[in-house]
């Protein structure tokens, strides 16, 4: 993924831990302190949705029928989904602008 802010191109990758998590899928550049809005690819959306429903379905299927292979499943399902969006980043989504400038509303303050 491209993390390099559109507004003033500084990379973004290297964040803080302490700003990686993104409550709201925004951040403000710490170099131009633009407002920046996290920029999904529906692959990753896809990958994220399909990820849950397995695990829930797989667990679902291991609580009502009590099998605990089932429960394995879930977790290795699970593994499987976080282990395939890093790869779909780097293999597929390379080029994909994780920041767009976010644009701004009237009711917005500055």
């Amino acid at each position: 993924m491209d993390h390099r802010c559109p507004l003033c191109g500084r990379d973004l990758a290297t964040r803080r831990l302490s700003q990686a998590v993104i409550a709201r899928a925004e951040i403000d550049c710490p170099s131009c302190k633009g407002r920046l809005k996290v920029n999904v690819h529906p692959v990753e959306e896809v990958l994220t949705f399909a990820t849950l429903a397995g695990f829930l379905l797989f667990a679902g299927l291991g609580y009502g029928l009590q099998r605990e292979g089932l429960y394995f499943a879930a977790f290795a399902f699970a593994m499987l989904g976080a282990s395939a969006l890093p790869l779909a980043e780097r293999l597929w989504l390379r080029s994909w602008p994780r920041y767009v400038a976010k644009p701004k509303s009237g009711s917005e303050p500055d």
